[in-house]
């Protein structure tokens, strides 16, 4: 949507208002709040002055920088009085004009330009999922009640789905799409968006999660993350043939099985990004192995139908309270090393666990048992950047930034 249009779509829907929305380093959502008439179509080149602060764990304070609103990223707010559009922004140094290298958001645009660069694919699709609970504000243990097997649980097992059903209805209404929901297991609830390319993607989550937290306030409950997920599935396509797809190994190609290889190689990179935005998150919990049939693998192969050609790559070790952005984007980085260094997944390929020595040999981000080994992580982030420099995505300075937040 051009600027244009969305001013157009601000007069057909009424909008008052206009909530400018940037993510920080934590992926979390921060906002500054317009009246419509202080936006027009020179708002989308010139963007607002406003003091902000991206990194909110250093000891610092705001600094005057740029949000430049972007036209093809905006929602509506189903919960104000006055009717008002979310416009995502992106985070620009006030006087050279240059993207901040603490904007995310901005990083995971860079990725999808370097992907295109690389000359692997034209389209990336991903399908996200996003796992949580809702609990009253006085319940502190969730999983007492805890009996039963609730994997998709119909009837009273599945204590949220009205909250879920309402969830998906003001999702329509904001232009959020809701592939599926239902029940997993230890009763949280997973809802699984359309898939989308990378930037759109994580935009979703942000919503969906904006979504979430809203109704559990209105209902006087909180949203609990902690030790949860956000799985997600990848396909790359090239002329409208996905390039993952073939007949060497579980119905993929050799390019599937170096893009699996290029996220093992890069795992504990990858759960660093996903560990430094000190979510609550006490236990990882995956193995740097790629197998169908063990589920703590940190990737596996998904088939999401009869067609040969739904096959999938499924990330499974994104902590629900993670940066999308960062994380997502560490992945396709990640996904293109591998392709590009034809990196072999074996012998992490169908790896059965049977010993708990054997786990330990695989384990990411040390023992679950006795805590995530943050230091361990940071060094191994430290020394695996070279695949995130590429194209210029990830910064040193950013790195250096999630070191420092794993350190401390």
């Amino acid at each position: 949507m051009k600027p244009k249009a969305v001013l157009a779509y601000c007069r057909e829907k009424g909008i008052r208002s206009v909530d400018l929305r940037f993510v920080d380093i934590d992926g979390t959502w921060r906002r500054i709040t317009l009246p419509l008439s202080a936006l027009n179509e020179t708002s989308f080149e010139e963007g607002f002055g406003h003091s902000l602060l991206l990194d909110c764990s250093a000891n610092k304070q705001p600094v005057p920088l740029i949000l430049l609103p972007q036209s093809d990223a905006n929602y509506l707010d189903p919960f104000t009085n006055q009717p008002t559009l979310i416009l995502i922004a992106a985070v620009q140094d006030s006087v050279v004009r240059e993207d901040s290298p603490l904007d995310s958001r901005q990083l995971a645009v860079r990725a999808m330009r370097y992907l295109e660069s690389a000359l692997i694919g034209d389209t990336l699709s991903i399908r996200s999922c996003f796992q949580f609970r809702i609990a009253p504000e006085n319940r502190e243990n969730l999983l007492s009640d805890v009996s039963e097997n609730t994997f998709l649980a119909c009837g009273p097992s599945d204590k949220d789905y009205p909250l879920r059903c309402e969830i998906a209805d003001t999702a329509v209404e904001s232009g959020l799409h809701i592939d599926r929901h239902f029940c997993g297991v230890d009763s949280r609830s997973e809802m699984i968006l359309k898939p989308s390319s990378l930037v759109e993607c994580c935009d979703d989550i942000m919503m969906l999660r904006y979504l979430i937290g809203q109704h559990a306030w209105k209902q006087h409950c909180r949203v609990i993350t902690q030790n949860l997920w956000m799985p997600s599935q990848w396909s790359i396509s090239r002329n409208g043939e996905s390039i993952l797809v073939g007949t060497v190994h579980r119905g993929m190609s050799e390019s599937g099985l170096h893009a699996l290889g290029g996220i093992l190689k890069h795992a504990d990179a990858i759960a660093a990004i996903a560990l430094s935005n000190r979510g609550e998150h006490n236990a990882y919990g995956w193995l740097r192995i790629c197998s169908n049939e063990e589920v703590s693998s940190v990737c596996r192969v998904m088939v999401s139908s009869h067609n040969p050609r739904a096959r999938a790559i499924e990330f499974l070790g994104a902590p629900a309270s993670s940066n999308p952005y960062l994380v997502h984007s560490a992945i396709l980085m990640a996904i293109i090393d591998g392709i590009q260094n034809k990196t072999s997944p074996s012998p992490s390929l169908d790896v059965r666990i049977n010993a708990a020595d054997d786990r330990s040999n695989w384990n990411i981000g040390g023992n679950p048992m006795s805590g995530i080994d943050r230091d361990g992580l940071k060094n191994r982030l430290d020394n695996d950047r070279d695949f995130l420099n590429r194209g210029e995505v990830f910064s040193d300075d950013l790195i250096d930034v999630l070191c420092g937040r794993l350190s401390t």
